[in-house]
């Protein structure tokens, strides 16, 4: 409840909030709020009174309690239709997926070419637009990690050489102007072949239960478009 009130308004979370919702008194709520930030799984930020996540209580999150929102119809659509559009070759395939990624997330879609350097970045002033990145610092630097696109290869590259579902959260990312993210990628396949990857840079607070089925489905996609795809 914690997470997911956090993730719709960006404000930290008071336990005033939370007992309304279950019909539980503050000070009920507050003894557990005191249990999970000495767990380590939310903490105080600065002052407040009320309580965000940490990289560990998002990684439970995703791992044990998230529940996953199927995509509906209407995305569906619209990503056949996006690949129905003619493509004449792998770039064409990738440019359109990042492209795709973005506008469906509002966060930053990436794609990266299989055994080359090459990445297909859209969606960056997405960014501007999250409450975490109005610290014009923040934002800088995060703008000069994703022109850094060395970075980007790196946290990528330091995912498993299959085909499998990757998460970096905060901190879990190499590179410090990175440590307010969240990376979401999944490899793609061509012939059959695990290859490149593509996948969601976006805050730690992103919707990870919409994100992930979205990278998943995206992934599958793509690799069923290379399939027969000379390359």
């Amino acid at each position: 409840m914690i997470i997911d009130r956090y993730i719709e308004s960006a404000e930290p979370v008071g336990s005033r909030a939370i007992s309304r919702k279950l019909g539980l008194s503050s000070a009920t709520i507050r003894n557990v709020m005191s249990d999970l930030e000495d767990e380590g799984y939310i903490t105080h930020p600065h002052t407040s009174a009320g309580r965000i996540p940490t990289d560990k209580g998002y990684r439970y999150y995703i791992t044990t309690l998230m529940h996953r929102k199927n995509l509906n119809e209407k995305m569906v659509k619209m990503v056949e239709a996006q690949y129905h559009q003619k493509v004449e070759n792998l770039g064409d395939v990738l440019e359109k997926t990042s492209h795709l990624i973005s506008s469906l997330t509002n966060y930053v879609g990436v794609t990266m070419m299989p055994g080359v350097e090459k990445l297909y970045f859209d969606g960056t002033s997405h960014l501007m637009e999250q409450p975490e990145f109005q610290d014009i610092s923040k934002l800088h630097n995060l703008f000069k990690c994703l022109e850094d696109r060395v970075s980007i290869l790196k946290v990528l590259c330091d995912s498993p050489d299959d085909d499998r579902l990757t998460i970096h959260i905060g901190k879990e990312n190499k590179s410090s102007s990175l440590s307010e993210c969240s990376i979401v990628t999944r490899g793609y396949k061509i012939k059959g072949k695990a290859s490149g990857k593509l996948g969601v840079i976006g805050p730690k607070r992103m919707v990870y239960e919409r994100v992930i089925p979205m990278v998943e489905y995206l992934a599958d996609t793509v690799s069923n478009i290379l399939y027969d795809m000379d390359e």
